[in-house]
């Protein structure tokens, strides 16, 4: 076992860890405000079936700066990590780099446990592979649906009466018409939830925001007419 470096290099493989583990229903979502997740890193690719070197000896950096120097096959690293933006390269001891194996930025969760390994495709190409445990991310997100119940008629435009859905000032449900319905789980956390029209027109009546959401709620949000006004109405099951 590769013992870790200062808590600066501890930084950079956690960088790795959320690329599963965020990309559920709103696209960018936030990560849960401090805490941390476990990590755990190995390095499994055999030089041999690149024709290289057996031990296959990387540098791993996080956010540009070198995190894990001469990290080498079957070695492994287990850490805790706090939740947080980050972005993974691995280079050669030479310097050249293996863009097949970059990750990130991608913003990793609180409360996570995620393994990273270092394997090959089925092409042959060395990537890092990423894998969250469900039973952590259970015990810090909460249930959410949101509905589209607003017929556009009811407002003189077509019935579908598309929409864009934004988190955090990101596009996150795009072309969500009158009638639809997406049901996920999502870390807890501060979230900002804005809406406009197809052609881009805001629908600040819409805005939800910012307000945190814990860990085991289940939340339903509802397009409606409120008199006239489109709203979300939010009801916590």
């Amino acid at each position: 076992m590769k013992k870790l470096f200062s808590p600066r290099n501890i930084l950079t493989l956690s960088l790795t860890a959320a690329l599963l583990f965020v990309s559920s229903f709103f696209v960018p979502q936030a990560s849960a405000a401090g805490g941390s997740f476990n990590l755990m890193v190995e390095h499994t690719i055999n030089g041999k079936d690149l024709g290289l070197d057996k031990a296959l000896p990387v540098n791993v950096y996080l956010n540009g700066n070198l995190a894990i120097p001469d990290f080498r096959y079957g070695e492994s690293i287990s850490t805790s990590l706090p939740a947080g933006t980050y972005e993974v390269n691995v280079t050669l001891p030479d310097g050249t780099p293996l863009p097949s194996m970059d990750l990130g930025p991608v913003a990793i969760p609180a409360g996570v446990d995620v393994m990273i390994k270092a394997v090959l495709d089925a092409d042959g190409a060395p990537i890092l592979k990423v894998e969250a445990a469900e039973t952590a991310a259970k015990m810090n997100s909460f249930d959410v649906t949101v509905k589209h119940s607003i017929n556009g008629r009811s407002l003189g435009l077509p019935k579908a009466l598309p929409v864009n859905v934004y988190i955090n000032g990101a596009l996150a449900i795009p072309g969500f018409e009158y009638g639809d319905k997406v049901s996920t789980k999502l870390s807890s956390g501060t979230y900002t939830i804005t809406v406009e029209l197809a052609d881009g027109t805001p629908l600040p009546s819409m805005t939800v925001g910012p307000v945190f959401v814990d860990a085991g709620a289940d939340l339903v949000f509802n397009a409606k007419l409120d008199a006239g006004t489109p709203i979300i109405r939010v009801v916590a099951r």
